[in-house]
């Protein structure tokens, strides 16, 4: 069965490979005008059981999601495709089952002058900070909510930009039974009012944004909204070290399943600034929210199938594997928190600097529930997450670097992740140490240890990987509960990289748990077995 399995990898690498090669053999600039480009991606695994750690053979124990995206660009036409095969998906990437799949889930054209476009097909689209309106695609986490519509940019004056959607939301590997449509604004104050740009002026933009989803409603209740509006403002200024941006954002009655049928506004305001100078800057967000929950069918029971907004975890992402046994996931419901961002870059030179200088990263997130769901400002005591960390980095020589992380967690897992173990108090302390032998040459070794009372106690980890000139590289990782499991996560691979193709395979235990990317998150079971991927692009 394993062969069975990994001949398939193998023989979509051969293909990806010949593919790739064929195309620079023929040159395909003498047959084709314009630019054409393409990415095949695929991510397999081959399952074995584990009931200790509560990984079982699904019925097909293999799994597999492939990637094909072609573009193509002449002038100012643009056409693409993208296609998907599932056969099965991986576990857990979908949080419903899905049936093997084959299927061009993105096809789109698109027309571009200098102030003017317009894509019809599958197109993605943010408005503002994405509070009522974002379509993307993030492969690692399964969320493709791409809109099937109409996608026009216009740009009138100097002063003004404007964008119109039309259209269904993507649902999995369908669409969304229903019809969303908006329209963002943005006006350039300085251009507005000829104020001349100069190295200390300080610019400013206006933005406004509107979106609207109607999902036709036969059940018994009067007056129940078959159509949901949401409407955004927002605000930026940016002068010379400092920046501020703010938006906010209301969404009307939309009682749904995630909300219990309510029919209170939804309402959100998020603040980032930033300021830096020399080797200093610092970093803050705040954002409180309640009802916000902005899906393309009010049914959907998981914020991952088809949402129109994006609300991500404002937190820090750690690549630390301690660290991200307890992550935080946005509640929709309501929240109110913030995280800040401190930077300091130690001269080289001086004394605590050395030869090479110092790098000093501070955080701290703090988010707690709200009093009153219906008052985003009624800040209320029921701790969700804490989050306070330091890391130091420094540059020994030109071969040595060290890092050096302290993390101080709360955890409120019956919030996060609705179960009954209730609150974690942690604290992580790591060690890294990355070692060049020569130009290309090098090894790296990650040391951590997350120490704790509660759940399943505390958790050891140790990483190393070594990469070299030639185009191999190999890890082997293990992450080991000696709290009360006594269970290892073992994990060992390599991978080969030639020109613009990269396979890798790898061997080990997959822990149950939140998988977060970018501050969106999604449940992944308990797993053990084989994995191996492939990512190839090419263009003429």
């Amino acid at each position: 069965m394993i062969n069975f399995s990994f001949k398939k990898v193998a023989t979509i690498a051969l293909l990806a490979n010949l593919f790739s090669n064929n195309i620079a053999a023929q040159n395909l600039n003498n047959y084709i005008k314009g630019h054409f480009n393409g990415s095949i991606e695929n991510y397999s695994q081959y399952y074995m059981q584990d009931p200790k750690i509560g990984a079982y053979i699904p019925p097909d124990r293999y799994g597999s999601n492939t990637f094909l995206k072609l573009d193509y660009n002449y002038g100012k036409f643009s056409t693409g495709v993208q296609l998907e095969s599932y056969m099965p998906p991986i576990l857990g990437y979908f949080p419903v089952p899905v049936s093997n799949q084959n299927k061009i889930v993105n096809k789109y054209f698109k027309y571009t002058e200098d102030k003017f476009s317009i894509q019809i097909g599958d197109f993605y689209e943010q408005f503002g900070s994405g509070l009522i309106f974002r379509a993307y695609e993030n492969r690692q986490i399964g969320i493709n909510n791409a809109m099937e519509g109409i996608n026009v940019h216009v740009d009138p004056t100097s002063f003004l930009k404007m964008k119109i959607v039309y259209g269904r939301t993507r649902k999995i590997m369908d669409y969304a039974n229903s019809v969303s449509r908006g329209m963002d604004a943005e006006i350039d104050v300085n251009n507005l009012l000829g104020i001349k740009e100069k190295d200390k002026t300080t610019h400013v933009t206006l933005g406004g944004s509107y979106m609207s989803r109607y999902e036709e409603y036969t059940g018994p209740i009067v007056d129940f909204p078959a159509s949901v509006a949401a409407v955004a403002a927002r605000l930026d200024i940016s002068s010379n070290n400092f920046t501020l941006s703010s938006e906010y954002a209301e969404k009307g009655k939309d009682p749904n399943l995630l909300n219990n049928q309510s029919f209170d506004k939804g309402k959100a305001l998020q603040v980032n600034t930033s300021y830096t100078k020399n080797n200093f800057g610092i970093t803050a967000t705040f954002r409180t929210l309640t009802n916000m929950n902005f899906a393309a069918e009010r049914e959907t029971e998981f914020t991952s199938i088809a949402p129109l907004n994006f609300l991500p975890a404002l937190t820090k992402q750690h690549d630390y594997l301690t660290s991200n046994i307890y992550v935080y996931s946005t509640q929709v419901k309501g929240e109110a928190g913030f995280q800040s961002d401190l930077y300091y870059n130690i001269k080289s030179g001086s004394k605590l600097g050395g030869k090479y200088g110092t790098k000093i990263a501070a955080n701290f997130s703090y988010y707690n529930g709200l009093d009153d769901s219906t008052d985003i400002f009624s800040f209320g005591n029921k701790k969700y997450y804490r989050d306070a960390n330091i890391e130091i980095k420094k540059k020994w020589s030109k071969k040595l670097e060290t890092t050096l992380a302290f993390q101080h967690i709360f955890y409120n897992a019956s919030v996060i992740q609705a179960v009954s173990h209730g609150e974690v108090n942690a604290d992580m302390i790591a060690a890294g140490f990355l070692y060049k032998f020569a130009a290309k040459k090098s090894v790296r070794v990650k040391l951590e240890n997350l120490s704790t009372q509660d759940d399943q106690g505390s958790w050891a980890s140790a990483l190393t990987e070594f990469s070299f000139s030639s185009p191999y590289a190999f890890y082997a990782s293990d992450l080991y509960n000696y709290g009360s499991t006594k269970i290892h996560y073992y994990n060992v691979g390599a991978s080969v990289t030639k020109k613009s193709t990269r396979f890798s395979l790898g061997f080990g235990k997959q822990r149950a748990g939140l998988f977060c990317v970018g501050g969106v998150c999604r449940f992944v079971p308990a797993s053990y077995g084989f994995t191996a991927s492939l990512t190839t692009s090419f263009a003429n």
